[in-house]
């Protein structure tokens, strides 16, 4: 009985520390499609002809080598829907999506928010809660009366980000003094520039402002920001090995078997 336990235990510690294993269905195309966008291009670059097919014992010589071609990019396209089926059928996607967004906005926001604070500098940081009117950014939630309005590109390259200040609040709720201190600021010059949209009356019978402004920056700086997120989250996340890099074979492939046939 004690042997019995101690190679149960065994077993456990044994396990992957990861909460997660891929299904059986998606590794089998996923090797498929590995192995074809591996043999396509090695076929095309090294010109190779087959001129006999020997399966199951019957041997078939071909008249036309090009059929073998053919059946390459047949079995990859075929290999690739395959793979993209299962690929949207798994359980993780969800996860890895969010993974991935969490890489590719965090350099963004921390832009943004640096950005915002600078415009809002005539009032204490620790007074004022950022939101911007972007649906990407909304992790924890978004006050119900800002109104969601994505990111848009402008003239010559840039990017327009709309953003909001309100009271800082705690447990959904401003005090009288940040309240009155916001209270105060739409009579502020600094304050001429930027929309304002008033909040009903809660059940306490208080009310505050919220004041929104653009901050406009350059679309280059944008994907920068998004290629260093997608480069971290591929360096550190087995989600990209996992599910996206046979993509990336696969669209490799796809480049080196078109340069052979058509340059």
């Amino acid at each position: 009985m004690q042997n019995h336990t101690k190679v149960e235990v065994f077993l456990a510690e044994d396990k992957k520390a990861r909460y997660r294993d891929i299904s059986d269905g998606l590794l089998r195309q996923r090797r498929n499609l590995m192995l074809v966008s591996i043999a396509m291009p090695l076929f095309f670059v090294s010109g190779a002809e087959v001129e006999k097919l020997n399966i199951l014992g019957t041997v078939i010589v071909l008249s036309n080598p090009k059929v073998v071609e053919y059946l390459l990019v047949v079995l990859f396209l075929y290999f690739f829907l395959r793979y993209w089926q299962y690929y949207k059928e798994e359980s993780y996607i969800s996860d890895m999506k969010r993974k991935i967004i969490d890489y590719t906005v965090v350099l963004e926001t921390r832009f943004l928010t640096k950005k915002a604070n600078q415009m809002t500098s005539f009032v204490k940081s620790t007074d004022y809660s950022i939101h911007y009117t972007d649906s990407r950014y909304h992790r924890f939630g978004r006050p119900v009366h800002i109104p969601v309005e994505n990111d848009r590109v402008t003239f010559l390259f840039m990017r327009e980000c709309k953003f909001y200040i309100y009271p800082k609040t705690k447990n959904g709720d401003a005090s009288s003094t940040e309240i009155k201190e916001f209270g105060g600021l739409s009579e502020s010059h600094s304050l001429s520039n930027w929309s304002v949209i008033e909040s009903p009356e809660d059940f306490s019978k208080r009310t505050y402002n919220y004041y929104g402004n653009v901050i406009h920056y350059s679309i280059f700086r944008f994907n920068l920001y998004r290629t260093i997120g997608y480069l971290k989250y591929m360096l550190n996340e087995s989600y990209f090995t996992d599910y996206q890099l046979p993509f990336a074979i696969a669209l490799v492939s796809i480049i080196g078997s078109s340069i052979t046939v058509f340059i």
